[in-house]
């Protein structure tokens, strides 16, 4: 069977892929001190990869959350295939090739959401260039689109993009794979995700949220987009009896996914 989709990868381009049966992944944990996302980092071990790998395989992830466009300054390391990570300026074939590695091994164990943008970067990247977020959004997908099962935009993407902005980078993305793509915003916020080119919600709480809160605003959440709601953040200790109680309580809502731990 394994060779037989692999076949059929190599006859369709690379864009046939196993689907997300479980959307289960744990981003955080040791309250935020430890963020998944940033396993790509150059600056990162791969000791310190592989262990993160192993817990996240260990609190019964099916999914994991990376960074594979530009963080220069949201949790430890940085990920970038830039040149002296200049956002934007000349590929370092050793740092994508490091990332593509990272990705191949990961996907063997986790199915790979691929984030492009986080939320941090302040003076390092120009958002409101537009041109040169497309640029490296289409790198990162030429680079590493056959490892990614689904795709979001930005961590918290209001907070540093338009909505017109997060539109275009969703089509673009949309346009060179059939993958799913999603849009993540600020604590409460959807309204980006109402937008036609956005097939999943991934939505932020707030911390230490009771369990009916979280139920509850899942259930309106759905019921304002008509699409999958993911219950992406929620608790900054992913293997907390807690968070997997919050991640129940998504489910219970309605929600497709969970990104905090769940029972």
């Amino acid at each position: 069977m394994k060779k037989f989709l692999e076949w059929l990868k190599g006859l369709f381009g690379g864009e046939i892929d196993l689907a997300i049966k479980d959307h289960r992944a744990s981003f955080l944990f040791d309250n935020g001190g430890t963020r998944v996302m940033n396993l790509l980092a150059h600056n990162i071990s791969e000791a310190q990869v592989n262990g993160v790998v192993n817990r996240c395989v260990g609190n019964g992830d099916k999914v994991i959350y990376l960074y594979i466009g530009y963080n220069n300054g949201d949790g430890a390391g940085t990920t970038s295939f830039y040149v002296n990570d200049q956002f934007n300026g000349a590929i370092d074939s050793n740092k994508l090739n490091l990332m593509k590695n990272r990705i191949k091994n990961i996907q063997k164990k986790l199915k790979v959401i691929g984030w492009i943008f986080a939320d941090d970067n302040g003076s390092k990247v120009n958002f409101k260039d537009t041109a040169a977020l497309k640029k490296c959004t289409e790198v990162a997908i030429d680079s590493f689109n056959e490892y990614i099962s689904e795709y979001v935009v930005a961590l918290e993407a209001n907070e540093y993009l338009s909505s017109s902005q997060v539109n275009e980078l969703a089509s673009l993305i949309k346009s060179k794979t059939k993958k799913l793509v999603g849009c993540h915003q600020t604590s409460g916020r959807y309204d980006y995700s109402a937008s036609s080119v956005i097939d999943k919600h991934y939505h932020q709480y707030g911390f230490n949220k009771s369990n009916g809160y979280i139920q509850s605003e899942t259930i309106k959440v759905k019921n304002a987009l008509s699409k999958p709601v993911i219950g992406a953040e929620y608790d900054l200790s992913s293997d907390t009896p807690a968070a997997k109680a919050r991640g129940t309580a998504v489910i219970a809502g309605g929600g497709s996914g969970t990104g905090n731990g769940r029972n």
